[in-house]
């Protein structure tokens, strides 16, 4: 089993033998973060959209369904929800249906393979993410992919670190559980530590422009939620396309 870190989506494109891989999104601030809190406040299921036309055109196709979202930060008009993991957190959404649109996250689902096993990784679920994706990479044999969804298609800190928090949680299980094999780790894996290392969480937030953009837009205490390691335990798994619309459909596993 490899492990590796993929430090924008669009690296992707290169990758041979892809479908194979299990991947990781994260948007650690905040898309992955929030679809986690979503399923946490008891959502019975999630859509993604790539483009904000897309989850308009969703929403009208399926009524009930709340529409949430935001670009560059801000709140879209006419939409139920933004994108807040504290927002979300005081919601009870037990059996409601979600459309979901952000800046970044939401499109790195669509960057990975189509027929891929893609799940949403965060600080928020580190624990309970890495062991899932452990788990599928033995039943199907495969790699694990930690994929960043980076700034506006650039590399992003908060998500780079995050990835590296989520590859020594998948390594510290996969040694736990005695593998014969080793865990082979990539050196895209060995950079990330060694910024996970150089950045604790005030130094993150300081040179993260994913921080400090929510900050500056009045959201402080979502940066800090998005730092809490290890509190939820749903893992937003994509299982398909939603019938009527075609977008990507996530459960909670």
């Amino acid at each position: 089993m490899r492990l590796n870190v993929f430090f924008t989506p669009s690296a992707i494109i290169a990758e041979e033998s892809a479908t194979t891989h299990i991947y990781i999104v994260i948007d650690v601030i905040r898309a992955t973060t929030t679809l986690a809190v979503m399923f946490e406040q008891g959502a019975a299921r999630v859509i993604v959209a790539e483009s904000l036309a897309q989850a308009q055109t969703a929403a009208q196709r399926l009524p009930g369904w709340l529409l949430c979202g935001e670009r560059n930060v801000k709140p879209l008009p006419g939409f139920d929800y933004g994108n807040s993991p504290v927002q979300f957190s005081q919601l009870d959404l037990i059996g409601r249906d979600l459309i979901l649109t952000t800046t970044n996250g939401t499109r790195a689902f669509y960057a990975c393979p189509e027929h891929s096993i893609r799940l949403a990784g965060s600080f928020y679920n580190a624990r309970a993410v890495a062991a899932k994706a452990l788990a599928l990479a033995r039943q199907h044999n495969s790699n694990i992919s930690l994929v960043c969804s980076g700034e506006y298609g650039y590399f992003a800190l908060d998500d780079a670190i995050c990835a590296a928090y989520l590859a020594l949680e998948l390594q510290r299980q996969y040694e736990e559980q005695a593998r014969t094999a080793p865990l082979l780790i990539d050196e895209s894996v060995h950079a990330a530590i060694a910024l996970y290392s150089a950045y604790p969480v005030a130094k993150l937030i300081e040179h993260s422009q994913s921080a400090q953009s929510v900050i500056l837009a009045g959201l402080p205490e979502d940066v800090a939620f998005c730092m809490e390691k290890n509190r939820g335990t749903s893992v937003p798994t994509v299982i398909g396309k939603e019938m009527e619309t075609g977008l990507l459909f996530l459960k909670s596993s």
